[in-house]
This record gives C-alpha cells, structure tokens and sequence, in this order.
C-alpha cells in the first residue's frame, strides 16, 4: 500500500480490466509519470486526509466529485494529468490500439475517412 492517498485514488481510478487485459494503473508506469508531472500531490493528499470514511476507494468518481467541490483547479489538473499518465503508458496504449507507441503525446494518423457515406446526412440536415 502507497503512503501516498493522492496514489490510492489514482490506483481507484484506473482499476484495469482483466477480461479486456487492460492492466490496473498499479501495474504499470503510469505512477511515476503522475508523480513527475503533477507537483500537487500533497495537496490532493491534504484532502483525501479529512474523509476519514475513504468511501473514496469504491467510487473514485463520487470522490473526485466532492474534491471539486473543495479545490476545483487542482482536482482538474490532477484528472488530467492522472488520464495522460495512464493512457500514456506503453502497455495500456499497446492493449487499446494494438500499437507499441503511447497515444500521447505521439501524433496519430487516422485512416481516411469515407465522406460518401455523410452526404445523405448532410443532404437531409
């Protein structure tokens, strides 16, 4: 276990999904990233400390929530920078899209698109 809550609610957050193979934000890199680029742990720290229930841990969401009630420009920082860390890890990114580079901050090329297929939708709009 962390010592860090900050930690604990991003591990709650990316909890993975074995049936899909998408590995816990545990088992990855991605928490040295959040710690390198997220400077305010300790205040996401600070915050979790005073809920002394830490119902936190079975629904994050409800938690980040009630953060942002308290200190919404750093709990938004932290969303932000709790997803890029995760989906920027190498092997969250190779299960999702099959590829060995991390969909951020690398530049992705989309297939072309087939626009014959919107022209009734525009034709009717």
């Amino acid at each position: 276990m962390s010592d860090r809550l900050a930690l604990e609610l991003f591990y709650a957050m990316f909890p993975g999904d074995p049936l899909r193979q998408v590995p816990e934000a545990r088992a990855t890199g991605a928490r040295l990233r959040l710690q390198n680029g997220f400077p305010y742990l300790d205040e996401i720290d600070a915050l979790l400390d005073g809920d002394t229930t830490q119902e936190w841990r079975q629904d994050p969401n409800g938690c980040l929530k009630m953060l942002k009630a308290r200190a919404p420009d750093v709990v938004d920082l932290f969303i932000e920078q709790a997803i890029m860390a995760y989906f920027s890890d190498p092997i969250v990114s190779h299960v999702l899209t099959g590829k060995a580079t991390p969909l951020f901050p690398h530049h992705v090329v989309m297939p072309d698109i087939d626009y014959d297929l919107l022209e009734p939708v525009l034709a009717h709009g």
